[in-house]
């Protein structure tokens, strides 16, 4: 009974000594650099929001904080390394919506919403619906009576299958009762190139490829106008309640410590109050938005389940 006893007290003392060094760890966090993995490629959209963020998360935690591309799988291979990481807080990721709330219903992907440490929201772009250059149209109410007097001529671009731009306009098209033909395509470059060249009617951008390629925007899918773009009209105004957002924020693994998780929501919200990081944004066409852990978590579980539903009837189709 006696050595029974020992061996308690010793497992007990030793799980102790392993926390210790741990719990000083997040005490003193961070004491090396943190790096941010993107699931995308450099130079997009992504990519830039990271390297805005990054450049303030330096200065607010004191450390340097490295950006890694890890693309492919539309988001699916970068968010997955992010999962797999060490939950140590010194790999987090930024993260677009649709890699967490499109992808698992479409693929059989190596994570789940569960697998993360949700740390905040940063960032959303409203979609709009860009014209063709040859376009005769002024305004979303003369596309709208076109589409309903001529069902299926019209068509309209996205950057790919159940892309967040495609199933906001099946969710705007289902609420007008009109019927526009989808053209899919392998991302923004080959869709914007279709529209420029009049291949297709309409293409669905977010506001910072708008702005980015000066596309001729006839609506933005927002409850209030853009500020770099003043003069187009939000969905609201034209009478439909459909808004639609390109947007992001920092993820990290699942079960981070508690106080570096709260450090990460901290700089998070430290970040988005930058002049600087505010003023990047405002240039793209992308606003700031901060959520704290526990609204992004929210957002992404409510995203999920909407767009689940919708990527199910759009595949039916």
């Amino acid at each position: 009974m006696k050595a029974f006893t020992k061996n308690i007290i010793k497992v007990a003392l030793l799980g102790a000594l392993i926390s210790v060094p741990f719990m000083a760890q997040a005490g003193s966090y961070p004491e090396r650099p943190v790096t941010i993995i993107v699931p995308f490629g450099a130079g997009g959209s992504t990519d830039t929001m990271a390297r805005a963020a990054a450049r303030e998360l330096e200065d607010i935690l004191g450390t340097n904080v490295p950006v890694k591309n890890i693309g492919g799988g539309a988001g699916t291979i970068g968010a997955a390394q992010i999962a797999r990481s060490r939950p140590d807080g010194y790999t987090i990721g930024v993260i677009p919506a649709a890699p967490l709330i499109n992808q698992p219903h479409m693929r059989k992907t190596p994570y789940t919403i569960n697998d993360f440490t949700y740390i905040c929201q940063l960032f959303h772009s409203p979609q709009a619906l860009a014209l063709s250059p040859n376009s005769k149209f002024k305004s979303l109410k003369e596309i709208v009576d076109y589409a309903r007097e001529h069902p299926g001529k019209l068509t309209y671009g996205s950057p790919g299958p159940a892309s967040l731009p495609h199933l906001a306009m099946e969710k705007f098209l289902l609420e007008a009762k009109v019927d526009i033909t989808h053209v899919p395509f392998k991302g923004d470059a080959a869709g914007v190139t279709a529209l420029m060249g009049n291949h297709i009617d309409l293409y669905m951008a977010i506001m910072s490829n708008v702005l980015k390629k000066d596309l001729n925007a006839v609506v933005v899918f927002a409850d209030e106008r853009v500020k770099a773009a003043p003069n187009i009209s939000t969905s609201i105004e034209n009478g439909f309640k459909t808004t639609a957002s390109w947007w992001g924020g920092i993820f990290a693994p699942k079960d981070i410590p508690a106080e570096i998780k709260a450090k990460l929501e901290n700089a998070c919200r430290k970040t988005t109050e930058s002049a600087r990081f505010q003023e990047t944004l405002y240039k793209l066409g992308t606003l700031v938005k901060f959520k704290d852990s526990k609204a992004v978590r929210q957002a992404v579980i409510e995203g999920s389940k909407v767009n689940g539903e919708i990527i199910k009837s759009v595949l039916k189709k």
